[in-house]
């Protein structure tokens, strides 16, 4: 039924359009005979009448569009003329339209793709109210230009004595074996002080945070877990709250379910009260164990709450010269944290995405171009016949929007599949991975692409129009193209000035990437696999248990199938780990701030 009613419809549209061309025509001969009379009246011959009507009311199509634009909306019906006819143009080159939209929707699926990350990194706002006035508190010294972090004293000083960081919280890094009926995994855990969330601005998913009451050395071991440890040691159970589970040998019960999104320094599987660590390291001031974020109160601007840090650094360092004598700190906005140095990579792809775009776009206007020189004597002809410029300038424009849409459309879909690919296939940690996604702002961002692509390579062939000398472009139109062409110089010369940009952006990449794989590190990563692994905290209780329980494991390991030897270390060259430890090869001993460090 409703394809009947649509051939009705059809129908209808047609019989209507006939009629009004028809009332039309006829109204025009009548204006017509009108004239020829007058002038016959006025003394003149019949022919010489006829032929002053023709000059007065004018010939051809010209006419009858401009009739048209005086019943109202004429666009409309033009736009419907002007779709037809570039769709029958394309169905006509089937070969060049393909072309066409093979080019355009690769440049397109790149670029949206880069968007689509740059738009989750770097433009998408945090997923904490008021976010730009969250910050994160770097500590340095003179060994260390940046330790992102400070000491649970320094901490402590900070909180009782800034009055323009009225909240401030702190986490620490933890890592170890969670445990719940008899299923373990290894886990990245944090230290969290009990008002962090209420730093952050966010709720838990279920449940509730740490109470202050928890966050002291002896109260009852709680925990939050995340979404993807309830999922895979929990099962996804709706009663896990309550529930215990057991982390390097303690015992915790679980009192909340953290959100999807939380983060700190990495991904979250679980967080216990930080001042319940009961290690030497909790009471020394020297180490820097603590990240600290903090909220500007509102009015402060970052200046303000940096300077007033840095007194009170400097009046700790006068108070405690042992440990923080050339220890200073400053504040970093927790976007530019959370982003780190991910940010001019991002530019810098989106820039040669951006730049592959364009010269499809200088590719398919060339071909445009082109098939417009071909189509010179066409053009000429409906010129000549009374069409207007401007009507054949937008017939050329329709055509290339109707390449940058389709073509657009075909990007976008590539782009909506191979996104997730390409973060999975990101050579390092990119953060926000999770929030990369093909949303509302990246569809506009390729659909405003599509546009601007559909007039980049649209005015070429408009602008190529024949305006004068038409008798000229009838004759010699469409059997040469005239490499004298002004336009299809420029776009010839633009194309090699781009593709050599990225030629050349390309090559200072390439040699560098083959410098760092030539360097000679003294490691042979061939074959060498990594793996995690903790021992029990009770094994931590003496030096004699704890080697032994290595030297098992270590045994174990070697005689696995297919090793063929196995090693045990704290970190992993130029991968992960920082365990830097000082030394001094003279008999004096320098002083504690002026220790030379090496990584052991």
């Amino acid at each position: 039924m409703k394809q009947i009613r649509r051939l009705f419809s059809r129908l209808g549209a047609f019989f209507a359009r006939e009629r009004h061309d028809r009332d039309l025509a006829l109204e025009l001969s009548s204006h017509f005979e009108f004239l020829v009379e007058e002038h016959v009246r006025e003394g003149c011959a019949m022919d010489e009448a006829r032929r002053l009507a023709h000059l007065q009311l004018g010939v051809g199509d010209g006419v009858k569009e401009k009739c048209r634009d005086a019943r109202g909306l004429p666009w409309l019906e033009d736009l419907g003329r002007d779709l037809r006819q570039s769709v029958r143009a394309l169905r006509l080159n089937p070969g060049f339209a393909l072309i066409a939209l093979l080019t355009l929707s690769l440049g397109t699926a790149g670029t949206t793709v880069m968007f689509a990350v740059v738009n989750a990194v770097l433009f998408k706002p945090l997923p904490y109210p008021d976010a730009d006035r969250l910050v994160v508190i770097h500590g340095s010294t003179k060994q260390f230009s940046d330790t992102f972090g400070t000491t649970p004293f320094d901490y402590e000083d900070f909180k009782r004595d800034s009055k323009l960081l009225p909240k401030m919280a702190a986490w620490s890094y933890q890592r170890g074996t969670a445990t719940h009926n008899g299923l373990s995994q290894f886990v990245n855990a944090r230290g969290i002080s009990s008002n962090l969330f209420d730093v952050l601005g966010t709720p838990v998913t279920k449940g509730r945070g740490f109470l202050p009451e928890e966050d002291k050395p002896g109260a009852a071991p709680v925990a939050l877990i995340s979404q993807r440890l309830w999922r895979e040691l929990f099962g996804g159970s709706s009663s896990v709250l309550g529930t215990v589970l057991v982390f390097d040998g303690k015992t915790y019960t679980v009192v909340g379910i953290a959100p999807s999104d939380f983060e700190l320094g990495g991904n979250v599987d679980l967080a216990v009260p930080l001042r319940q660590e009961q290690s030497p390291r909790i009471h020394n001031r020297d180490v820097y164990m603590m990240q600290v974020m903090a909220r500007l109160r509102p009015g402060a601007t970052l200046a303000q709450a940096e300077s007033e840090l840095s007194l009170i650094g400097a009046r700790l360092a006068r108070a405690y010269p042992a440990s923080n004598a050339g220890r200073s700190y400053s504040l970093h906005p927790i976007r530019q944290d959370i982003v780190g140095n991910a940010q001019p990579t991002l530019w810098l792809l989106l820039a040669a995405v951006t730049a592959v775009l364009l010269i499809a776009c200088v590719n398919i206007a060339s071909l445009l171009l082109a098939r417009a020189v071909s189509r010179e004597r066409e053009a000429a002809m409906r010129l000549a016949m009374g069409a207007r410029r401007i009507r054949l300038v937008r017939q050329c424009l329709t055509e290339s929007a109707i390449l940058g849409l389709c073509g657009g459309a075909l990007g976008t879909m590539i782009a909506t599949v191979g996104v997730r690919p390409f973060v999975l296939l990101w050579p390092a940690g990119l953060p926000r991975a999770e929030e990369i996604s093909v949303d509302w702002h990246v569809l506009l961002f390729a659909l405003a692409a599509s546009i601007g692509c559909s007039v980049l390579f649209g005015l070429a062939p408009a602008l190529r129009t024949p305006a004068d000398d038409l008798e000229q472009a009838l004759r010699a139109g469409g059997r040469s193209i005239t490499g004298q062409s002004r336009i299809h110089t420029g776009f010839v010369a633009t194309q090699i000035a781009l593709a050599i940009v990225l030629l050349v952006a390309a090559g200072i990449l390439g040699r560098t990437m083959l410098r760092l794989s030539s360097v000679d590190t003294g490691l042979n990563p061939a074959n060498v696999l990594i793996a995690r692994a903790e021992i029990s905290p009770a094994a931590l209780q003496s030096p004699e248990r704890m080697r032994a329980v290595w030297r098992e494991f270590l045994d174990r390991a070697e005689h696995a199938r297919g090793v063929k030897f196995a090693a045990i270390s704290d970190m992993v060259p130029m991968r992960s780990g920082s365990n830097a430890l000082p030394y001094w090869t003279t008999s004096d001993v320098p002083p504690p701030n002026a220790h030379p460090s090496a990584f052991a």
